[in-house]
């Protein structure tokens, strides 16, 4: 079960598919866009009819959800007691809790994987910082939920969070993201021009604003390069004001969102990865795993961080990449520069960080822990 059918910031969702392979015997998502198979042989289901349709519909007349909703729980029931389907992995949090009435009505093991602002439960959305985004009821029913299923964490962070929200310790498994890892690693050559990738949504807690500041501080040091920033997001208009009004806009490309294919391509081109996470100021969310940033070490770019969330368990600092206290834009700038001017360190720290994501963070990996965990 998935919210959303094949959108370009859930490329892991995809990758978890191909893991889970013969084993599949249904896929539900709130709208499927008119597909009805994965890879031919699967089963792909909508829980809404003609959701833009249907949506379109809600905000007109209100009254019709309740029939919306009806109509997900009974075909989401319908699908979970065909023949030969033995458990169900939701994902989501905040997704599975919308079928309380269905899980109570079935006994197949309920896996439910969580991903990071559905364990953020003071999360707040951008139009409203003032008011939580999750009602009152959203923990009591993940509470409730976590005494019938087993839950997923896709890091140790994500899992403290829920812990701290009062699940118990051993009703949660970590498993962390698998990213296709190239045979071999880049080659890093001493050329002056250098490219900087930020490759993720635009969001607080990723801080592209404080990328672009960083960048700016370095190119004033004489550092020659261009700053890629693919992903879009609210923080969007800020970042194009800010390279608007910097004097070095020529070299600050901000792409928007971009497709699996194309991201590869800006790994392959890159020589850095950055990424200023930090607890987001509005949004109050964390980066609970960070999947850009393996995928950026699996192509054997030394990376630029921050000391937050997921991001301590996957790179090591001085190791893969270099690691700074979240808000040092100086540090950032300073990381980005000497980075820049010594392609020796680039290869060690590139070369480190591939070798760690082939151990610790393939696709292989994945599978293996998901099935384990999943008694496949």
């Amino acid at each position: 079960m998935m919210l959303n059918w094949h959108v370009p910031s859930e490329v892991w969702m995809q990758r978890m598919l191909e893991e889970l392979g013969n084993d599949l015997g249904t896929i539900i998502a709130n709208d499927t866009k008119g597909a009805t198979r994965w890879r031919n042989h699967v089963r792909a289901v909508s829980l809404i009819p003609n959701w833009r349709f249907a949506r379109y519909c809600y905000h007109l007349i209100p009254s019709l959800m309740p029939d919306l909703k009806l109509y997900a729980q009974t075909t989401l029931l319908k699908e979970i007691k065909r023949p030969g389907i033995t458990q169900v992995l939701c994902h989501y949090g905040a997704f599975a809790v919308e079928f309380m009435d269905v899980w109570e009505k079935v006994d197949v093991p309920l896996y439910i994987h969580f991903h990071g602002y559905d364990a953020t439960f003071d999360l707040r959305s951008y139009d409203n910082p003032d008011k939580r985004y999750f009602s009152d009821g959203y923990l009591l029913k993940v509470l409730k939920l976590a005494g019938r299923a087993t839950i997923i964490s896709n890091s140790e962070f994500t899992k403290s969070l829920l812990v701290d929200a009062g699940i118990p310790s051993d009703r949660i498994r970590i498993k962390y993201y698998g990213v296709p890892v190239p045979p071999t690693c880049k080659i890093h050559n001493n050329h002056r021009e250098i490219n900087i990738l930020h490759l993720g949504r635009l969001v607080d807690f990723k801080s592209p604003d404080r990328t672009i500041k960083a960048f700016e501080i370095a190119r004033s040091r004489q550092m020659d390069g261009n700053l890629i920033i693919a992903g879009d997001g609210p923080l969007r208009s800020k970042c194009e004001l800010l390279k608007a009004r910097s004097p070095y806009k020529d070299s600050i490309h901000i792409l928007g969102a971009v497709t699996a294919d194309y991201a590869k391509e800006l790994l392959r081109d890159a020589d850095i990865y950055t990424q200023h996470n930090i607890k987001g100021e509005i949004s109050r969310q964390s980066e609970c795993f960070g999947v850009s940033v393996i995928e950026a070490m699996a192509a054997g770019l030394p990376v630029i961080g921050t000391r937050s969330g997921g991001v301590n368990e996957t790179v090591v600092d001085g190791e893969t990449g270099i690691l700074l206290d979240p808000g040092d834009v100086e540090g950032q700038a300073d990381a980005l520069y000497r980075l820049a001017n010594d392609s020796a360190l680039r290869q060690k720290l590139g070369s480190a960080g591939h070798r760690r994501v082939s151990e610790n963070f393939s696709m292989a990996q994945e599978a293996k822990i998901l099935r384990m965990i999943m008694q496949l």
